[in-house]
């Protein structure tokens, strides 16, 4: 894990900071992160080929400690219309505010949806953080612009069992 100012670019899997002591020391972190080392998102793609680059750095404010979130890069998701691959190019920026585990989030500062709200950890999962703010900025149902919905073949499959049912109806 890298504190200061320095930044790294190794695995991120397994990577845990104390989120409160990264934020107090400016903390930098990047790392290239595979599609493959992120279970919960892998079952949503159609391909685990790629990556995503992810950012997170640290930082105190008027006696609030901050984490700046930054993944780019892009996801092949199931089309909900066609069930073919559709292209989502991904660029998440999240500001979150660490915040002492039971403290509340301040009511003033409910009307700026700006930042988020994170409890702080002394072992954060990176990992496990940038998943979940993956999988917040998915679209319910995913699709193309314009595309097709797949049509049945009714040579390949047969007669319809419905043509039945409308022969019987007569």
């Amino acid at each position: 894990v890298s504190r200061g100012r320095q930044s790294v670019s190794e695995s991120i899997a397994g990577t845990v900071l104390d989120s409160l002591e990264f934020a107090r020391s400016g903390g930098a972190l990047e790392r290239i992160v595979r599609l493959d080392e992120l279970p919960r998102l892998a079952d949503l793609l159609i391909t685990t080929d790629g990556f995503l680059s992810l950012r997170l750095t640290g930082w105190r404010d008027n006696d609030k400690s901050w984490l700046q979130l930054d993944v780019a890069g892009e996801l092949v998701l199931c089309c909900q219309r066609c069930l073919d691959g559709v292209k989502l190019p991904l660029e998440i920026r999240s500001r979150l505010r660490l915040m002492a585990p039971g403290e509340e989030w301040p009511d003033d500062d409910l009307v700026d949806d700006s930042a988020d709200a994170l409890e702080a950890e002394n072992e954060l999962a990176v990992l496990s953080l940038m998943e979940d703010e993956v999988l917040l900025a998915l679209p319910i149902a995913p699709m193309h612009e314009k595309c097709d919905p797949p049509s049945a073949d009714a040579g390949k499959h047969g007669p319809s069992p419905f043509a039945a049912l409308a022969a019987l109806k007569k």
